[in-house]
């Protein structure tokens, strides 16, 4: 996950997300139902996860961000 944001110490759900759809699009423009993609795709899932939770501790994000975040990645696909 760490490579995946930049190593930025303190990323923002913003940050996990925006890390979380690249790797998703990287993956969607290989073969990725082999077992190659499984740790892509385990980290795209555990940025996911990461950037819900952080949101949950914003009041600001809380109610817009799970929307958000849901269409940006259900709308990920190869260029």
């Amino acid at each position: 996950m760490r490579d995946a944001v930049d190593e930025n110490s303190d990323p923002t759900p913003s940050d996990l997300l925006d890390a979380a759809e690249h790797l998703l699009e990287k993956v969607l423009r290989t073969d990725c139902e082999t077992r190659a993609s499984a740790l892509d795709l385990l980290t795209v899932d555990a940025l996911m996860t990461h950037a819900l939770q952080r949101a949950n501790d914003d009041p600001k994000l809380r109610d817009r961000f799970p929307d958000e975040a849901m269409t940006r990645i259900a709308s990920a696909r190869e260029p």
